[in-house]
C-alpha cells in the first residue's frame, strides 16, 4: 500500500504543505476553519505523523532537517558534520536525509522533513528547477539553499564556482599547460555552468581551445562515467597536458584511470579538483584543489537558518570567495 504523504493531505484539505504541518504543530497562525478541513482530511487518509503520534504539543521542535545529494560524497559528510557543529551550538538536532541525485526523491525527503515538524531546513538541490518545485511545497518555512542549484528568490549560502574555477585555470595557464580539459559534472546543474563558465572565460583570455567533457543528465553514476571518459581519454594516446575535474571525487577517478594506462600526475599531466576533501591532503595523492570553504559556509547555513526561525529575518543571500589550496599534482610544463 502507499505511503500518504502530507502532500495527500495537503491535496485533499485543498491547503498547502505548510498549513498541513503547521496545523498539525497546532500553530495558532492557522484557523480553526482550516484546521478542521486538514484533520478532517488526515482522518479520511489515515494519516498520523509520526511525531505527532508521540504526543508532541509544543509549537517547535528544535529539529533541523538536512537534505545533501549524496552524504558518500566526502564533501558533503565533512559539510554535514560542520551544520551539525553548528546546529547543536544553537540547540538544535538535525535530521539528514539524501536525495541520491534525484529531484523525485528530494520532494520525497521535504514531505518527509515537514511530517517530522522540523522547524526549518538546509537544502543542497539537485538544480534550479527542483528548487522550484521546493518552493511550492515548503511554503513559508524557514529554509536555506546550500550550493549554487537555486533561483534568486530564495535565502543560500555558495561558493563563487565560477572564480574558483577560473583561478584553477588560470593557474595551469601559467604553468605554460595549453590543451587543458574539463571533465565532470551533469548537464542541467547550475553549479557545472558556473564551473563551466569560469574554465571557459579563461580560455577565451589566454587564447586556448576548451575541451569539454560533460555528463547528460540521465547518466545515474556520474563517477564511473568520468572513469570511463578519462579511460578512453588516455587509452587514446592523445594525454592532456592538464585536467580540471569537476569535484576531488572525480579527479580520484581520472587519477585511477592514469594509473591503469602507466601515466601518474604530476608527471604525465597535472590535475587540479574542485571540493578540497581529507584525501586530497594525504601525501601520496596532493591533490591541487579549489577549496569551496564547507566548514565556513556550513556554519553560515545554519547561522541564516536560526535567524529566520527566531526573528523571522528576510532572504538571505552569502557568496563565499574560493580558495585554491596549491599542492603537488601539478608542475610547469
Amino acid at each position: 500500500m502507499k505511503r500518504v504523504t502530507i502532500r495527500d493531505v495537503a491535496a485533499l484539505a485543498g491547503v498547502s504543505s505548510t498549513t498541513v504541518s503547521r496545523t498539525l504543530n497546532d500553530s495558532p497562525a492557522i484557523s480553526e476553519a482550516t484546521k478542521e478541513k486538514v484533520r478532517a482530511a488526515c482522518e479520511a487518509l489515515n494519516y498520523v505523523p509520526d511525531i505527532a503520534a508521540r504526543g508532541l504539543s509544543s509549537h517547535t521542535t528544535n529539529m533541523i532537517g538536512v537534505i545533501v545529494p549524496d552524504v558518500s560524497n566526502p564533501y558533503f559528510s565533512a559539510l554535514c558534520a560542520s551544520i551539525e557543529e553548528c546546529a547543536a551550538e544553537n540547540s538544535y538536532q538535525v535530521l539528514l536525509t539524501n536525495t541520491l541525485h534525484n529531484p523525485d526523491l528530494e520532494m520525497e525527503a521535504i514531505d518527509w522533513m515537514l511530517s517530522q515538524q522540523v522547524d526549518g531546513m538546509i537544502i543542497s538541490a539537485y538544480s534550479p528547477q527542483s528548487q522550484e518545485r521546493d518552493t511550492a511545497l515548503l511554503g513559508d518555512l524557514p529554509c536555506v539553499y546550500h550550493g549554487s542549484n537555486h533561483g534568486s528568490s530564495c535565502s543560500y549560502v555558495e561558493v563563487d564556482n565560477d572564480l574558483g574555477a577560473f583561478e584553477a585555470s588560470q593557474y595551469l595557464c601559467r604553468l605554460g599547460h595549453r590543451q587543458i580539459v574539463f571533465l565532470g559534472g551533469r548537464t542541467g546543474s547550475r553549479t557545472l555552468e558556473q564551473r563551466l563558465a569560469g574554465y571557459r572565460r579563461s580560455m577565451l583570455m589566454n587564447g586556448l581551445t576548451p575541451y569539454e567533457f560533460v555528463a547528460p543528465e540521465s547518466v545515474q553514476k556520474l563517477r564511473s562515467w568520468c572513469y570511463e571518459q578519462a579511460e578512453e581519454l588516455f587509452r587514446g594516446g592523445c594525454i592532456p597536458d592538464a585536467v580540471i575535474a569537476y569535484s576531488d571525487a572525480i579527479a580520484m577517478q581520472v587519477l585511477a584511470a592514469a594509473e591503469k594506462h602507466g601515466l601518474r600526475a604530476p608527471e604525465d599531466f597535472s590535475i587540479v579538483g574542485f571540493d578540497d576533501i581529507s584525501i586530497s591532503m594525504l601525501p601520496q595523492i596532493h591533490l591541487t584543489s579549489v577549496s569551496q570553504q564547507k566548514s565556513r559556509t556550513g556554519r553560515m547555513a545554519v547561522e541564516r537558518l536560526v535567524a529566520q526561525i527566531k526573528d523571522g529575518t528576510g532572504q538571505t543571500a552569502d557568496i563565499v570567495q574560493p580558495e585554491l589550496m596549491i599542492r603537488s599534482s601539478c608542475r610547469k610544463k
